[in-house]
């Protein structure tokens, strides 16, 4: 029974027991019309079917608006069966066991029966049935298979006026099917009624499995601040509100989890006695508080167990090793269902993810500024799953897997993927704590290699600083791989470029040569990647007016580049347009300017007059044309290629950014002040947000705005 749990396992075998007690004797019944007696006092359907309300707790916190709702079908039926539905814990039947109260209390007549066993609902309906007036021979005929059963129950409920009817537990709702009618079809046991409120709890909660006369009520987590009030009712002195609302956002806000521990706290016998041991104690002993319970639906551990246990007795057996990669990844961080891979995931993995979300295991909700769908574990249940994995090693490397393959759909490059780049960062964060304790684990490796690739999209999409965290963060998980790893070495290239971009050629400088000298000593000079290391160290040289050794290690890679690659790769002339760039620095304009035209002429040509590489070459003459004071020619560059840089690296790029810079310095040289100082303007809080504060090119901003009197200290 799905509760906070306010009914236990003792509950539920005498309903059980009852129910098919019940059945039995109807079953043996003489036919003839023979009725049973009723109750003294009263009317003899209110001895049936009684709601266990007195195991409600004192208060239901944080489901005010469904229970308004209920109320309001029970006072007016609004000819629709009402579906309680969520994830296993979430106090679905504490929810109806309220409305139960409730409707009594305003003198409705309530029946409450079980779901979850075919028999036991039958004989409890049919029972319901003799007690509003059916004969015996009616509920013969229906034992019988003469009539339908649920036409028999219905011709004599429809006749009543103001009751509700509860199905307890209809986890699996085949359990409502009658002589192949459905729970969809409305003529099943369920069935929408103007005469009174029919309402079910199910961890189904997919609509169409209820059919289009129900509603389904989602019953989720609780608010922090509901759940911190929910563990202080169980247990007022154990600390503040504050504290209870902690420990109820680690329990993530679950019932069933915040009953448990506030029963706990509370109990003379146990040492945690305040919210902030309860939590402390989660740290050190969280299977053992998660194993506190009477039977699987009132224990956290193993409640969603009976989830994973009904589908794969549906022929799902592999549902529960998609859950428990997806525990690996998306508990807690939404994980956009657009990257799901269904290869890695197993040749039924569009069946298995909507299974899981029809009963409630994993949720779907737009995520991200561009809204796409993704998928969430609640984090509790991520966290048990990951407790109690059989098959550990194998998950995780799945889960790896699955991180790599989202990697492979998106372009580094394409601003509109940064929003899934990021997506992508808590994920790797996450897999890289779980692989990292265990040197040996295959999944390591690959995460790295991926963290690497995130990293750099996120450095082409401007987010340095995110991507110096995801680094730094893999650079400590991947300790035991060893420096020599690849894609340690990879990482710590990635390194060396996001340092140089934020403004530190100094310090990206030795993170390089690392790199370089390893892969010369492991695969040689000429390996593919080993030049793409030296390519980076000359950048880092040229930053810091090291000529003279940077045209060295760019002579040697050229050389390298067109013997391997060919003098039109893309790879090559990039080499070349960097090369352009040392004869700049050094001043010799007419140099650079002939160098870059030749390069953009075989760019546009290999490449394409719009290729991010082709417009940078493209932007790099512009600023020749600057630093020769030409400035209508430069000016009408860096207006053409402006446009098709944004399109093409996105509005926040370093490259874009100096394009605006250079527009915004030819506004003040020609003396047009106003309009460069709201150019500088506009232009500093992207940089400051983007580069940060120390940045060279933030730092040009400030001084060009204090040129033009301008005070920007001070401001962030």
């Amino acid at each position: 029974m799905d509760l906070e749990p306010v009914i236990g396992a003792a509950g539920f075998v005498v309903t059980s027991a009852a129910a098919v007690i019940a059945w039995a004797q109807l079953r043996r019944t003489p036919a003839a019309g023979r009725a049973l007696p009723a109750p003294p006092g009263g009317d003899r359907s209110q001895a049936v079917l009684r709601p266990p309300t007195g195991r409600l707790p004192g208060r239901v916190r944080g489901r005010a608006d469904v229970l308004r709702t209920i109320d309001a079908a029970a006072r007016r039926p609004d000819g629709t069966v009402h579906v309680l539905g969520g994830l296993g814990g979430t106090g679905k039947t504490t929810v109806a066991l309220q409305a139960a109260d409730a409707a009594l209390a305003a003198g409705r007549r309530v029946w409450w029966t079980s779901g979850a066993d075919t028999g036991a609902l039958t004989s409890g309906l049919l029972e319901l049935a003799r007690s509003l007036g059916a004969s015996a021979q009616d509920i013969e005929d229906a034992a019988q298979g003469r009539r339908n059963a649920a036409d028999v129950v219905w011709e004599f409920l429809e006749a009543q006026r103001d009751w509700v009817l509860v199905i307890d537990n209809a986890d699996d709702p085949g359990a409502l099917t009658v002589d192949g009618r459905t729970a969809a079809d409305g003529s099943g046991w369920i069935r929408p009624s103007s005469s009174g409120l029919v309402l079910v709890t199910s961890r189904t909660v997919d609509p169409l499995v209820w059919g289009r006369h129900a509603v389904v009520h989602t019953v989720g987590r609780l608010p922090a601040g509901d759940g911190a009030r929910m563990l202080l009712d169980l247990a007022p002195r154990a600390g503040t509100e504050d504290e209870a609302r902690a420990l109820s956002e680690r329990l993530g806000g679950l019932p069933l989890a915040l009953h448990h521990a506030g029963l706990h706290i509370a109990s003379p016998f146990n040492r945690e006695r305040s919210f902030t041991a309860y939590a402390d104690a989660l740290r050190d002993r969280f299977p053992e508080l998660m194993r506190a319970g009477t039977d699987d639906r009132t224990t956290v551990a193993r409640t969603w167990r009976l989830t994973l246990d009904a589908l794969a007795d549906d022929g799902r057996p592999d549902a529960a090793g998609t859950m428990h990669v997806l525990a690996r990844l998306a508990g807690g961080p939404p994980f956009r269902c657009d990257l799901l891979d269904h290869r890695t995931l197993g040749p039924r993995a569009a069946e298995n993810l909507r299974a899981l979300a029809n009963t409630g295991m994993i949720t779907l909700a737009s995520h991200g500024d561009d809204g796409a769908e993704a998928v969430t574990v609640h984090p509790l249940v991520a966290e048990v799953l990951r407790h109690e994995d059989p098959d550990r090693r194998a998950h995780l490397e799945a889960a790896a897997g699955l991180l790599a393959a989202a990697t492979e759909r998106l372009e580094p490059r394409n601003p509109d993927h940064a929003a899934a780049w990021a997506s992508l960062v808590p994920h790797v964060s996450e897999l890289l704590q779980a692989a990292a304790p265990r040197p040996g684990e295959p999944a390591l490796e690959r995460t790295a290699e991926t963290a690497a690739r995130v990293a750099q999209a996120l450095g082409w999409a401007s987010q340095y600083f995110a991507a110096r965290n995801i680094i730094e963060e893999a650079i400590g998980a991947t300790v035991p791989l060893g420096p020599d790893c690849p894609a340690v070495l990879e990482l710590n290239l990635t390194l060396a470029k996001v340092v140089r971009l934020l403004g530190d050629p100094e310090g990206a400088e030795p993170i390089a040569r690392e790199v370089c000298e390893a892969r010369v000593r492991l695969s040689g000079f000429e390996d593919t990647d080993t030049l793409a290391a030296h390519h980076e160290l000359g950048l880092c040289l040229a930053m810091q007016e090291k000529a003279t050794d940077a045209e060295q290690v760019y002579e040697a890679v050229l050389r390298a580049r067109q013997t391997i690659l060919g003098d039109t790769h893309p790879d090559t002339l990039q080499t070349l347009s960097v090369m352009a760039r040392i004869p700049y620095r050094l001043g010799r304009l007419d140099e650079a300017e002939q160098a870059f035209r030749e390069v953009h002429a075989a760019q546009t040509r290999a490449l394409g007059a719009d290729h991010p590489n082709t417009l940078i070459t493209r932007k790099n003459i512009a600023m020749i044309l600057a630093g020769k004071h030409l400035l209508d020619e430069a000016d009408d560059e860096f207006r053409a290629i402006l446009p098709g840089l944004s399109r093409a690296l996105g509005p926040d790029h370093g490259h874009v950014l100096s394009t605006r810079q250079q527009l915004a310095m030819i506004l003040a040289a020609r003396g047009k002040t106003k309009a460069a100082k709201r150019e500088f303007e506009r232009l500093l809080s992207v940089q400051r947000r983007v580069l940060g504060a120390s940045h060279p090119g933030t730092l040009t901003t400030e001084s060009a705005l204090a040129d033009i009197g301008v005070d920007v200290r001070g401001r962030t």
